[in-house]
């Protein structure tokens, strides 16, 4: 099932959304969405790569630690 999810923006911001948006041959809502997801999925990946870095990093550490 699929719910809506209102976003403001300024006039400004769609204007250039639906620009870049036209520039590709995508409606403004399919532009949006594809947008947002992209960021929430990239996000999660430098989220999880953080959180491997830290772990790497912080292994002898704590090894040291438990010693």
């Amino acid at each position: 099932m699929k719910k809506m999810l209102p976003v403001r923006f300024e006039e400004s911001e769609i204007e250039e959304i639906r620009a870049q948006a036209e520039s590709e041959g995508r409606t403004l809502q399919e532009y949006a969405h594809d947008t947002l997801m992209e960021a929430v999925s990239a996000r999660a990946h430098r989220r999880r790569d953080t959180l491997d870095r830290v772990l790497r990093i912080s292994e002898g550490l704590n090894r040291r630690l438990a010693q």
